[in-house]
């Protein structure tokens, strides 16, 4: 299973290291397409961590996490439903808000992916050692 989170966060961040280095062939395009592609990603990564991040002591970071998605998912469908009834000036704040807040909170759920990931691999590391002296 630790094989699998591994795979995991790390095509995660190869995405969105693709994500980035496209950014100048797609001017800023890539960027978006892979901030959507990296949001679903960590969602259902996310939806299937959560009973491990709280089980490991992970679980107020977790509802941190739950609650910045929801936010940012929340202020991303107000500026499209929004965005042709609002100045355009209105519009581009809010999307660079929900562009900043998509860009930090998928840095959030690697930092706290990558501390659980340690801490199950130390936990399994341990109990290898516990039952091998037995």
């Amino acid at each position: 299973m630790i094989q699998l989170r591994k795979f995991d966060c790390y095509g995660q961040l190869i995405m969105a290291s693709l994500s980035i280095a496209s950014m100048a062939a797609l001017f800023g395009l890539g960027l978006m397409i892979g901030l959507f592609i990296i949001g679903c990603w960590q969602l259902i990564s996310a939806s299937f961590n959560t009973k491990s991040f709280i089980d490991t002591g992970f679980k107020k970071r977790i509802i941190y996490y739950w609650t910045f998605a929801i936010a940012n998912l929340s202020l991303v469908f107000l500026t499209y439903t929004i965005i042709e009834s609002a100045s355009e000036i209105l519009s581009e704040i809010l999307a660079g808000i929900t562009l900043i807040g998509a860009i930090v909170i998928a840095v959030y759920y690697w930092r706290i992916y990558f501390k659980l990931i340690e801490l199950l691999s130390l936990r399994n590391e341990l109990d290898g050692l516990t039952k091998s002296k037995h």
